[in-house]
C-alpha cells in the first residue's frame, strides 16, 4: 500500500511547520525558497534538520533542488506526488475546497470501476475477507464504537478483489488522507447502521458476480458520502 518516507517525529513537526510558514509567504511554484540557514534559525533547529526535512519534501515532489542555485517550490497541482496530499492530511493541513472536490471526484471514477472488476475477478478468499470485516463492523456499531477503520479495511478489500495491487495502492491513498474526516462522519453513530446495511449490499453483488448491480450500490453508498462532504464545504465557505 502507498504510503509516506519513514520521516519521524521530529521531521514531521519540522515539515508541518515548513509547508503552512510556504503558505503563509504566498510563494508560487519556482519561487525560491529561503536558504537552509534562514530556516534553520526561523525554526531554531540545526542545518542538518531542515537539510532533512527538505529532503522529504524533495522526494514528494513539493520541491526541487536546482544545483548551486538552492530550493525551489514545484508546481504541486501538476508535479506533486499523491503521497504529498496524504502527508498534509496527516499533519492536519486542511485540503482546498478545490483539492477536496477533486479528490471526491476522482474517488467516485476509482471505486465505481474498482467494484465492477471485483464482481468480475473476485475469488472465495475475498468474499471470505469481506464477510470478516462485515463481522468486525457489527460488533464495532454493537459497542457504539467508531468503524471508520472498518469502513476503509471494507472498501480496501473491493479493491483488493480486483487483483491490481497498484489499483489497491493508489485507493489506499485516498482512505489514509480521509481517516480524520471519515472519524468525524461516524463519530454520531446515526451513520454507521445504513453504512453497514450499504456494504451487505455490495457483497451479495460482488459475490455474485453482478457487476451492474454492484457498480448500482457503489454509486448510492458513495452518494451519501459524497453529500456530506459538500455539506460541509458549503458550511466552511459560510463560515460556520
Amino acid at each position: 500500500m502507498i504510503g509516506l518516507p519513514a520521516i519521524g517525529e521530529e521531521r514531521a513537526n519540522l515539515i508541518g511547520r515548513l509547508l503552512p510558514f510556504i503558505a503563509h509567504r504566498r510563494l508560487e511554484p519556482g519561487d525560491r525558497l529561503p536558504s537552509e540557514r534562514e530556516l534553520a534559525e526561523r525554526f531554531g533547529v540545526g542545518r542538518g534538520a531542515v537539510r532533512e526535512a527538505l529532503a522529504v519534501l524533495e522526494t514528494l515532489r513539493i520541491v526541487e533542488r536546482r544545483p548551486n542555485s538552492g530550493i525551489y517550490l514545484r508546481r504541486v497541482d501538476r508535479q506533486g506526488s499523491i503521497e504529498a496530499i496524504v502527508l498534509q492530511a496527516e499533519l492536519g493541513i486542511p485540503l482546498t475546497e478545490a483539492e477536496v472536490r477533486e479528490v471526491v471526484e476522482l474517488r467516485r471514477i476509482l471505486e465505481m470501476q474498482a467494484v465492477r472488476l471485483a464482481a468480475e475477478r473476485r475469488q472465495a478468499g475475498d468474499i471470505q475477507r469481506l464477510d470478516e470485516i462485515l463481522g468486525r463492523t457489527d460488533g464495532v456499531i454493537a459497542a457504539s464504537g467508531n468503524p471508520a477503520d472498518e469502513d476503509a479495511a471494507f472498501h480496501l478489500a473491493i479493491v483488493e478483489a480486483t487483483g491490481n495491487h497498484v489499483f489497491l495502492r493508489v485507493v489506499n491513498a485516498f482512505y489514509l488522507m480521509s481517516r480524520s474526516r471519515r472519524q468525524a462522519y461516524f463519530a454520531d453513530g446515526s451513520r454507521a447502521p445504513l453504512s453497514q446495511r450499504q456494504h451487505r449490499a455490495l457483497r451479495d453483488a460482488v459475490a455474485a458476480g453482478d457487476a451492474d448491480a454492484a457498480e448500482r450500490a457503489m454509486a448510492g453508498h458513495l452518494r451519501g458520502v459524497e453529500s456530506y462532504w459538500m455539506e460541509l464545504l458549503e458550511r466552511r465557505a459560510r463560515g460556520d
